[in-house]
């Protein structure tokens, strides 16, 4: 799905070209940045809903907004190695550079670890503003609820989307609520023990070490040092460290990275090995089906929003708020199958083809379930998944009956269903 880069984060490029390095050396492309990519939500679709359908109800899950680096863990690894070597006057020219780098990194990210940034919160009020645009039902005393995960940064989320709501819907009452008693829907990776050690310990970290093994480049970090004792699996593994780094400088307002760095392929097998490890460890996979069955409490949850919702002809509450992270929805995404999130591939060498982390969970990604009813009663679902309309299943009728939805739905989690 084609992404194009909001105001924003335009802004945002403009800025750090400010700081460039010199004209010899040239941006990275911005979608090689892969889950650290923000989209842009100011050129949403309208929903697919015809005119005898009135939306009332929706279930909205979201990913936390763009955020600076999640804790200085990000950095720990390559300031250490780098200010080691500097002791001992073995960086070169260009690692003395990059040590720089990392201090203005660290720098910009004091206090405020794994916080929303300004690209973040400009996400939240463009989503926030354009599902008020397109569900009349928040309007005048319309509740709404929304839950999410313990972690500041999707407090943060939450908080910023329901404001815009409130902004754009006057009278509109928004209950938040968040905390550890949510985990088995927004942090199944940890809620779910079988889930959670497998995320940490499973066989996918042989098919990923295999692929940095063989694919990912060591003159990155090799560049960095006049001479050094590390042996080439040390220096493919400091080369990540690299790319998780120079991916988060944009949303955070610093320089984007360029070819100083690292050449465009080399920055290109950097994505795809994170392309590759985010699938692995997040999704139904050949190796595991265990994502299926440690998101199937929240999906199952959505379908009891909705069928509560359409018991009542007019709905108490008239949206539901799940905020989450990447880990979240990309369990989620994959047990309902939603088109380009689920992906079985015969090589995971070719797994970009077909599966791609930034066009399923960007920063501020979210699932928006509107819930319709025709005069005869009949309900019907339009989703849009990062702001754009999708079928739930290669050619379903867009929007599609809630009864066939739910029946397939239910089959699926049934299907990953622990005996």
């Amino acid at each position: 799905m084609k992404k194009i880069l909001s105001f924003a984060w335009v802004a945002c490029i403009a800025v750090a070209s400010l700081f460039a390095a010199p004209a010899d050396f040239h941006p990275l492309p911005p979608d090689l940045d892969g889950s650290m990519m923000p989209i842009d939500f100011s050129l949403c679709d309208s929903p697919v809903i015809p005119d005898s359908l009135s939306p009332v109800f929706a279930a909205y899950v979201s990913r936390h907004g763009a955020r600076y680096l999640s804790s200085p863990a990000k950095v720990e690894i390559l300031n250490s190695a780098l200010t080691d070597a500097d002791k001992i006057s073995s960086l070169s020219d260009t690692g003395r550079d990059f040590l720089s780098l990392i201090r203005e990194v660290i720098a910009t990210n004091e206090g405020k670890w794994g916080e929303l940034s300004p690209i973040g919160i400009s996400e939240q009020k463009t989503m926030g503003a354009h599902l008020a645009s397109v569900f009349p039902a928040l309007t005048g005393k319309a509740k709404t609820h929304s839950v999410s995960s313990y972690v500041p940064r999707c407090v943060m989320t939450m908080y910023e989307f329901n404001a815009e709501l409130n902004r754009c819907s006057k009278g509109l009452e928004a209950a938040t609520d968040e905390g550890r008693q949510f985990n088995p829907w927004l942090r199944c990776f940890s809620a779910d023990t079988a889930y959670s050690y497998y995320r940490k310990d499973g066989d996918w970290k042989h098919v990923y070490n295999d692929f940095v093994r063989r694919y990912v480049p060591i003159a990155p970090a090799r560049r960095l040092f006049a001479h050094t004792n590390l042996d080439d699996n040390a220096l493919r593994h400091l080369t990540m460290e690299m790319y998780q780094v120079l991916k988060a400088n944009r949303v955070a307002g610093l320089p984007a990275p360029t070819t100083q760095w690292m050449s465009v392929d080399e920055y290109r097998l950097c994505w795809k090995a994170d392309n590759l490890n985010h699938y692995l460890r997040n999704n139904i996979t050949p190796l595991s089906s265990l994502a299926g069955q440690a998101s199937s409490p929240l999906a199952l949850e959505l379908i009891r929003a909705i069928d509560a919702a359409v018991a009542t002809n007019c709905p108490d509450t008239v949206l539901e708020g799940y905020f989450g992270h990447a880990e979240t929805l990309l369990p989620l995404f994959s047990l309902l199958r939603i088109p380009g999130c689920f992906a079985l591939p015969l090589d995971y060498d070719d797994l970009d083809k077909t599966w791609r982390v930034q066009d399923i969970t960007p920063l501020g990604a979210n699932l928006l379930i509107l819930t319709c009813k025709s005069p005869s009663g009949e309900i019907y679902i339009s989703l849009q998944l990062n702001g754009h309309n999708i079928a739930p299943w290669p050619d379903a009728p867009q929007p599609v009956k809630w009864s066939e939805l739910r029946d397939y739905w239910l089959h699926l989690i049934n299907s990953y269903s622990r005996p």
